[in-house]
C-alpha cells in the first residue's frame, strides 16, 4: 500500500469517526433506581420551573436574544428537540441531559455542532437532584424561542420549526 492511499484512508477514517452524531453513551440504559428517582421526583411548578431557567439557565440560553451570534449557548428549546429526538422517553430524556448538565463531556454532547460552536457547556454548580428538577420542567413545558431561532432551524434542519 503506498503512502498517499494509507493517509487518505486515515483522513478518511477520522472524518468519518468524527461526524458521529450520536453520543457515546446513547445505548447505555437507564438504571431503575434512576426511573425510580425520575418518578419520584420534587416537580417544578411553572413560577418555579421559569425562575429556575432565568437563574441557572438564561444567561447562556436566553430566548430573548436578538441573534444566533448573540447567544452563549443554544436555545433551551433546540436542546430540548434534539434530546427529545434523541431520547423520547421522559425518565431516559431527564436523566441523560441531566447527567450531561452535571459532568458535560464532548463524548457525550447530543449536539455537535453546538459544541463546536459555542464550546462545551461548563459544569453548573447545582446538585444533580436541582438539574433533574430542571431537566424534568423543560420536558414537561414549552421552552420559548428566540424570534430568530424558526429560520435558523429551517436553515440548518432543511425543515420547518414546528
Amino acid at each position: 500500500m503506498n503512502r498517499t492511499l494509507f493517509y487518505s484512508f486515515f483522513i478518511f477514517v477520522i472524518i468519518l469517526l468524527g461526524c458521529n452524531s450520536e453520543p457515546a453513551n446513547k445505548n447505555e440504559k437507564v438504571s431503575e433506581e434512576d426511573v425510580s428517582f425520575i418518578e419520584n421526583l420534587t416537580l417544578l411548578n411553572k413560577e418555579k420551573g421559569l425562575a429556575s431557567l432565568k437563574t441557572n439557565c438564561y444567561s447562556c440560553h436566553n430566548p430573548q436574544s436578538t441573534s444566533h451570534d448573540d447567544m452563549l449557548a443554544p436555545p433551551l428549546a433546540g436542546i430540548k428537540f434534539k434530546y427529545q429526538n434523541h431520547y423520547p422517553e421522559r425518565s431516559e430524556f431527564i436523566v441523560k441531559m441531566s447527567n450531561f448538565i452535571h459532568s458535560p463531556t464532548s463524548n457525550n454532547a447530543v449536539m455537535r455542532g453546538p459544541v463546536r460552536h459555542f464550546g462545551l457547556m461548563p459544569k453548573v454548580p447545582l446538585e444533580l437532584e436541582e438539574i433533574r428538577q430542571v431537566v424534568a420542567y423543560i420536558y414537561d413545558n414549552e421552552m420559548e424561542t428566540p424570534e430568530w431561532f424558526s429560520d435558523h432551524f429551517e436553515e440548518q434542519h432543511g425543515k420547518k420549526w414546528k
